[in-house]
């Protein structure tokens, strides 16, 4: 009775963190792995298709153990924990071949309720290839259903943004994703469900010989409950001749609507990537959990070199911003200050102030908002900061 109380604890502890709904997030274990195959001993993890794999300190095996397994073929640090688990989303064995792992959430889902969704993969190395479509599925039941191969047709309810090909054979690389439930989901399967022509698979990553396939270690999942936004925008700088920049938190399953200046849409994306000839206000109308945000992300254009960007921001101080009245102007390294001249313009680029340098400036006379400080040094463009008006 002893053993089994202490086996429950045990379990307890593993469950209970914080209030992730995932059982057993870090694949601890419920018997020591014996074999790389022995998906089983870090239950409820289960592979639906195929045989995932399992590895774990506690294994004096060297095909399971960590951090050297797989006939010390491969060396992975854990996440989290002691353990990780092994599988092959891809793989030319069969047409479509794949390997998934699944299980069953603590509790379902609430329905109209948002959950944010990490988990941790790293490519093993062991074969020569990598590829994308790594994601996460939300299910009312466990799904083994195969259309062609072992592809298993299921949505891609969370994976990185931009869905890339995931190479990193050395840092644990965070998918994240954030879902809005119908109600019904109570299970989780992570794999590859597209099928080989739809996935983007890079087949000389490491090497170019048989066989051809991609084997990923796995760890620390997360599904929690969420219901206040922890990302935010932030303005950035451009220079000429640079390409283009994302904007935006790029954490897919965000419902963002992009206006640019003229407050014409853009698209509906986490996350936009952009290239304005000139200084530009873009707005990021955001709905999430019942509440809509409105962000205004500044891109500023510099007529400059990349290298110089971050040096013109420490020329160049203003101060305070937010402001009422009075900016105060610190300029560093410039001794002609009787050559710099001042343009403040509005976010649809209306020239609203000009003025001669001066190290205190009065802005009183404009209406609250945002607005954009350009220093001119002999009719050259300096550099273009974005200050508010309370």
């Amino acid at each position: 009775m002893k053993y089994i109380y202490t086996y429950v604890l045990l379990l307890l502890s593993i469950y209970n963190t914080a209030q992730n709904l995932v059982p057993n997030p870090s694949f601890e274990y419920t018997s020591c792995p014996v074999t790389f195959s022995s998906i089983n001993g870090c239950l409820p993890w289960t592979g639906t298709i195929g045989t995932p794999d399992y590895y774990n300190t506690c294994s004096s095996n060297t095909s399971s153990s960590v951090p050297k397994n797989f006939l010390d073929m491969n060396y992975q640090i854990p996440k989290t924990g002691n353990a990780y688990a092994g599988f092959e989303p891809f793989a030319i064995y069969g047409n479509n071949s794949r390997e998934n792992l699944s299980e069953q959430l603590i509790n379902n889902l609430i329905n109209n309720s948002y959950y944010l969704v990490r988990f941790y993969v790293v490519n093993a190395q062991l074969y020569p290839s990598a590829h994308n479509n790594i994601a996460l599925n939300f299910s009312s039941a466990l799904t083994t259903t195969v259309s062609a191969g072992n592809t298993v047709n299921l949505p891609m309810h969370i994976y990185k943004f931009g869905n890339p090909i995931i190479a990193d054979t050395l840092n644990w690389q965070e998918i994240m994703g954030i879902y809005k439930a119908n109600g019904t989901e109570q299970y989780i399967t992570i794999g590859n469900f597209k099928d080989d022509a739809s996935t983007n698979i890079d087949f000389t990553r490491f090497g170019n010989s048989p066989p051809f396939a991609a084997y990923y270690m796995i760890d620390d999942v997360s599904v929690e409950p969420i219901c206040t936004p922890f990302w935010s925008y932030r303005d950035t700088t451009l220079a000429i001749g640079q390409d283009s920049v994302l904007i935006g938190p790029a954490i897919t399953g965000l419902n963002i609507n992009w206006y640019d200046a003229t407050n014409t849409l853009i698209t509906n994306a986490p996350g936009i990537y952009v290239k304005p000839a000139q200084t530009t206000t873009y707005t990021a109308v955001e709905d999430f959990c019942g509440t809509t945000y409105t962000n205004t992300i500044v891109v500023t254009v510099q007529p400059t070199g990349l290298r110089d960007l971050s040096y013109l921001n420490e020329v160049v101080g203003v101060s305070p911003n937010p402001a009422h009245n009075e900016l105060k102007l610190a300029i560093k390294n410039i001794k002609d200050t009787e050559q710099l001249m001042i343009k403040i313009t509005d976010v649809l680029g209306k020239e609203v102030l000009i003025a001669d340098y001066k190290e205190q400036l009065d802005i009183s006379v404009l209406e609250k908002g945002v607005y954009f400080l350009s220093l001119y040094h002999d009719k050259q463009l300096i550099i273009t900061k974005k200050i508010i008006k309370e």
